[in-house]
């Protein structure tokens, strides 16, 4: 991969494509800075590289390269969407090799959280790895979240179902949550050349089986073998998660020897939109740091 000298921002990035030997075409966009490890974003249920918040990808943009890219059978990549995260990690995997690229920086949100089983498969791949709103997979003690707001994101067929269930399920249901929700939905709907549409029912009901598979106990999986991961990370979540309970990242915490955490006050699944820049700014100190833990 080739970074140039202009920096787009996430409204007019131009989408590229890469045609690894797996045969899977894959589609990203590049906010490309001249140097520096590239942070890859690996985005959330339904979700494609499109349907991002310019307020979070652009002020990560302005400050080193950024990637953003559709898994297999997301978005504008071909093939078929993997039912198990091992799977989605391959996925990961074998476009940053077919990029070229010898290491590179990892923000894993949500179920693309899950797919950062890539830092246990190919750790020499990963220098640091952010956790945002995700879990590791099923350990001694099940954590149930709440069922109605996965049913909104799953049922969801049109934008305005859309826009209802992430205000339901990213945000606390008051006022400053909804208010929140309808700034970054706004912000979210400001690239209209070469959208995406969300993921088919089809598709999303993949995605969830790759959830259901997560949630089966698996030696291999990451619940059991966190205490492998030696590069740092950084888990991250607000402190009211809808989706995916915030005890998560606190456990993932504790397992993990190189990690930190931050949580956001008054803020759920989406805290990363309610505090787009403040969320960039502490990612951008933890990329910079040097040594095990960054100050924040």
């Amino acid at each position: 991969m080739e970074t140039n000298e202009i920096i787009f921002t996430h409204q007019i990035a131009p989408t590229e494509f890469v045609l690894p030997d797996n045969g899977i075409k894959y589609a990203y966009q590049l906010l490309s800075l001249p140097d520096g490890i590239p942070l890859f974003l690996h985005t959330h249920f339904r979700s494609n590289m499109d349907f991002s918040d310019p307020a979070l990808i652009d002020t990560l943009g302005a400050r080193r390269p950024v990637v953003l890219f559709d898994s297999g059978g997301v978005g504008k990549s071909t093939g078929e969407v993997p039912e198990t995260f091992q799977g989605w990690a391959d996925h990961l995997i074998a476009f940053v090799q077919a990029l070229g690229l010898e290491q590179i920086d990892l923000l894993g949100y949500s179920m693309g959280g899950c797919a950062a089983q890539v830092a246990l498969t190919a750790p020499h791949l990963i220098r640091k790895l952010i956790l945002a709103g995700t879990m590791p997979s099923q350990g001694p003690v099940d954590i149930p979240a709440r069922p109605e707001p996965i049913a909104l994101l799953a049922s969801a067929k049109v934008d305005e179902e859309f826009e209802i269930a992430l205000a339901k399920s990213f945000y606390n249901w008051t006022d400053e949550g909804r208010a929140a929700a309808k700034v970054s939905w706004d912000r979210i709907q400001l690239r209209r050349h070469d959208r995406a549409p969300f993921l088919d029912l089809k598709s999303s009901a993949q995605q969830r089986a790759a959830t259901s598979d997560w949630k089966q106990r698996n030696p291999n999986y990451s619940y059991d073998r966190l205490e492998e991961l030696k590069m740092p990370v950084l888990t991250a979540n607000g402190d009211n998660d809808l989706l995916i309970p915030t005890v998560h990242s606190w456990n993932m915490m504790d397992k993990i020897r190189n990690a930190q955490l931050i949580i956001y006050p008054e803020a759920g699944y989406g805290f990363l939109f309610q505090y787009a820049e403040l969320f960039a700014n502490h990612v951008h100190t933890f990329l910079d740091g040097h040594g095990m833990k960054a100050s924040l």
